[in-house]
């Protein structure tokens, strides 16, 4: 009998508000912290640094949902970015600019210089997927990559809100979810 290689879902590393997330809608345990609340339209916000393993998945799908205050314009969208570290250590190695925190914050690349420093050093990050928005401001939950692969055993998301609204004034629904895509030889 010959073997078959197989695909297993493993135990997801999510990003999510410790204060608001409610895991009811999404079934995803909160792992990591993120506070999108009122977030901005144009700003940037990245998560805490996590620790994937040593030994870990190849691939993770990301999964996300957002939600906007006031209805967006249709086709507007929320982008997805991964900063990637060798490192432990909150604002150690940090693709991006983001040297001077590695922890739930504001992302303004390098020395917080604003909208230009930001189009500069989110070049730096890995993008990993984008979220279109419909015109409504119920929570838009896609997976936004199916197959990432995060090079380093560190790192964290940060995400630019570019829907043309802030976010919702709660983070209950809103998360970054990697989820582990693990081969089973059977």
């Amino acid at each position: 009998m010959a073997n078959e290689s197989l695909l297993k879902m493993g135990t997801p590393v999510c990003w999510a508000d410790t204060s608001d997330y409610d895991n009811t809608a999404s079934g995803i345990t909160r792992t990591h912290q993120i506070d999108l609340t009122s977030l901005a339209s144009t700003d940037m916000w990245q998560g805490a640094k996590a620790d994937l393993g040593a030994t870990r998945a190849a691939g993770y799908a990301v999964k996300c949902c957002f939600e906007p205050d006031v209805a967006p314009v249709a086709g507007t969208y929320i982008e997805v970015y991964w900063s990637s570290s060798f490192s432990a250590t909150a604002g150690v190695g940090n693709d991006g600019g983001a040297e001077s925190v590695g922890a739930d914050a504001d992302w303004d690349g390098i020395s917080g210089g604003g909208a230009a420093e930001q189009l500069e050093y989110k070049k730096h990050l890995i993008f990993v997927g984008v979220m279109p928005m419909g015109a409504d401001i119920y929570p838009m939950v896609k997976t936004v990559n199916p197959y990432f692969v995060p090079p380093t055993q560190y790192g964290f998301p940060i995400v630019q809100n570019l829907c043309g609204q802030a976010l919702e004034g709660d983070a209950v629904e809103m998360y970054i979810a990697l989820i582990p895509i693990v081969d089973e030889l059977q």
